[in-house]
């Protein structure tokens, strides 16, 4: 009797690497190559870490070039030239990332 059908069915199907059947390996959805439990905890939080970063580096973006948005989101609207072009914006956002990296490096985050 195999779990295969079980773990098809799953949210997320996990399958033990060593000890595993080879269509419930197929089946799944997470393979756990060292047959360790302890391993999905790891996953789990390495995740979350990421999940947490791409949030972070979203609200940073949004939170540095929400007046350009909103400005060119104005002129489109209101059907006027943009005041900035591609290339001010790309040298005012790499004169800001100059700026962000020295004050980092300096105080040694």
């Amino acid at each position: 009797m195999t779990d295969a059908p079980a773990i098809k069915c799953a949210d997320v199907g996990v399958a033990m690497g060593l000890a595993g059947t080879e269509i419930t390996k197929q089946a799944a959805d997470l393979v756990l190559l060292d047959d360790n439990f302890s391993t999905i905890v790891s996953a789990v939080e390495e995740g979350r870490h990421v999940f947490d970063n791409i949030l972070k580096f979203i609200v940073y973006l949004l939170s540095c070039n929400g007046a350009e948005i909103f400005l060119m989101l104005i002129c489109a609207v209101v059907n006027l030239d943009t005041p900035l072009t591609v290339m001010m914006i790309l040298y005012a956002n790499i004169i800001g990332k100059k700026k962000k990296y020295i004050l980092c490096k300096k105080t040694k985050i």
